[in-house]
Order: structure tokens, then C-alpha cells, then sequence
């Protein structure tokens, strides 16, 4: 954890070693890198702390039997240590103040508070992309007649 707090944020890389969020309305669901879980102690379950007024989204520690959070669960974190999570509630209220595209995916890199044990993302660090059509890239193959008609 204490590799993070004296990384200047331009040293940052993607990878392993960055911890990032991303944002896909769309889908309706928030990835949350293993380096973020790993920031805030890789946590048995994560709250997501939404504050409209800063335009930040702060992810803390919590239990796993904890009824406002969510555990961290499921075949991406046992796989990579990664955690997609599906939050379309907390989705449309953040989309009522930012107003991005939603055609888009927007990832935002942490800030650590040491004392509160939280990583905070600030909306306006966000980074917009493209969502590709499938996960290779390629342009997803057209239907044949008979799948068409069913």
C-alpha cells in the first residue's frame, strides 16, 4: 500500500500498479481494479461514497455483511483480483451531476486517504473512451437470416 501514497500522479501507469476505476453507464456497472482494492486493504466487502457537491466518488472498506456495501465476490476478483459491479441506481444519481456521454467508458485513477482509509476519484480527472464493439476489438459478425427471424 505504501507504494502508492508517494508516486507523483504523471509516474502513474495502467496495469497492475495503478489504481483506477472504470465507468460505464451504458452497462450500468463500475470496475474496480485490483490495485484500488489493494489500496484500501483488499477489503472483504467495499462501500461507494458518492458526494454531488465535489463530484467525487470515494470507495471504502467494509465486511462483507455489511447491507450498504458490496462483497467482493464473484469469478473476476477470484480470477484477477478485479470486481465489476452493477450499481445503476448510484449510476443515474451521478449522471444527474456530471452529465457525461453515455456512449462512453471513463476511468479515473485514485487519490489515497491515509487517515480515512478511502480512495477518492474526482470526476473531473476523468478520462473518456470508446467502448469497442467486443472484447478483441473486431466488429462484431452479422446475423445469419435464421438468427435474425427467431
Amino acid at each position: 500500500m505504501e507504494q502508492y501514497k508517494n508516486i507523483p500522479d504523471a509516474e502513474l501507469t495502467y496495469g497492475n500498479d495503478c489504481p483506477y476505476i472504470d465507468i460505464v453507464w451504458r452497462k450500468g456497472h463500475i470496475f474496480v481494479s485490483n490495485a484500488a482494492l489493494r489500496l484500501i486493504g483488499k477489503p472483504s466487502g467495499i462501500r461507494f461514497l458518492w458526494n454531488p457537491a465535489k463530484r467525487s466518488l470515494a470507495i471504502e472498506a467494509t465486511t462483507i455483511d455489511d447491507p450498504d456495501g458490496y462483497p467482493v465476490i464473484g469469478r473476476t476478483f477470484e480470477n484477477y483480483g478485479s470486481l465489476f459491479i452493477g450499481c445503476t441506481t448510484l449510476m443515474n444519481d451521478m449522471w444527474a451531476v456530471i452529465d457525461w456521454d453515455k456512449s462512453l467508458r471513463f476511468r479515473i485513477v485514485a487519490k489515497y486517504n491515509e487517515r480515512s482509509n478511502i480512495a477518492i476519484f474526482k470526476m473531473e480527472e476523468a478520462i473518456a473512451f470508446e467502448i469497442q464493439k467486443n472484447i478483441h476489438g473486431r466488429q462484431k459478425s452479422p446475423k445469419t437470416k435464421a438468427e435474425k427471424e427467431v
